[in-house]
């Protein structure tokens, strides 16, 4: 019922903002997928969620040590906004010594070439929109 109530609120959002659908649960599964069985390592990323102002994690300017949950982090699909991803990470390689940084960019492109999902790169991230007003900023 609360899940079905959430729905409803994300649809009523949608159709004030005049958003266009640009992923639907089968792409964004796709997509999953393919990152949990493919990469190297599950990229992190932040997330948009179409009814809270506040990002998921809300700091993400900069390279981070940790990888990002594919798993169960991204969902309902349907209320996804957009996530915003950094293909690598800075490995830990000990106090002396800085840590080496991991980057599987040319994979995740692949991905998101492969199967069709348009994106936007910014500043060594990449953006991939649930719901979108704009979508003439997309490469595919």
């Amino acid at each position: 019922m609360i899940a079905n109530q959430n729905k409803m609120k994300v649809m009523e959002a949608i159709a004030e903002r005049n958003l266009v659908s640009i992923m639907n649960n089968t792409k964004w599964r796709e997509l999953q997928d393919a990152v949990i069985n493919t990469l190297l390592f599950p990229p992190p990323y932040q997330c948009k969620y179409l009814l809270e102002e506040i990002r998921h994690p809300e700091e993400f300017e900069t390279d981070v040590w940790y990888w990002g949950d594919w798993e169960e982090g991204i969902e309902p699909f349907y209320s996804v906004e957009w996530i915003r991803v950094r293909p690598r990470y800075l490995k830990h390689r000990g106090r002396l010594i800085s840590p080496e940084l991991i980057d599987i960019t040319d994979d995740f492109v692949h991905i998101l070439k492969s199967l069709s999902i348009p994106y936007r790169l910014e500043n060594d991230t990449y953006y991939i929109y649930g719901y979108l007003v704009d979508t003439s900023i997309l490469t595919s």
